[in-house]
């Protein structure tokens, strides 16, 4: 168990670094944000928030600071007032674009080594491990 752990947090901290030198104009936090929006159809706030993992006052003020940057726009909802229906703007997904790419990038350089059997396997397993985390919660 000792070694899963060291190579979760190794693995992690690894990811992390690919993140953060694919986001150029925005913070991880906000790419986050952004591709969490990308993957909902109009999530609200409350919703987006959820998806991330981010509490309502923190996600807010990033909420703020990327529409601020024109990265999303925020309306309310027409049945209630109160929710704000959240969307990526042609910076936004442009932004989200360029990240990806830069990510894909990452993961095929690190892939580049390994044969086509290799890479299905970590492909099938990373999915596995998804979809069991998953429906945990």
């Amino acid at each position: 168990m000792d070694e899963l752990l060291r190579m979760f947090h190794t693995l992690n901290g690894e990811l992390n670094k690919v993140h953060k030198e694919a986001c150029k104009e925005v913070s991880v936090q906000q790419s986050t944000i952004m591709h969490e929006i990308q993957n909902l159809n109009a999530p609200s706030m409350q919703e987006t928030a959820r998806g991330v993992g981010m509490d309502i006052t923190t996600f807010s003020r990033q909420i703020q600071s990327l529409v601020t940057s024109g990265h999303v726009s925020r309306k309310p909802y027409p049945g209630d007032r109160r929710i704000q229906i959240l969307s990526l703007t042609e910076t936004g997904e442009a932004a989200v674009q360029q990240i990806d790419e830069k990510i894909m990038i990452q993961l095929e350089a690190a892939f580049s080594g390994m044969k086509d059997f290799e890479k299905e396997i970590i492909i099938r397993s990373l999915q596995e491990l998804y979809k069991k985390m998953n429906s945990s919660e």
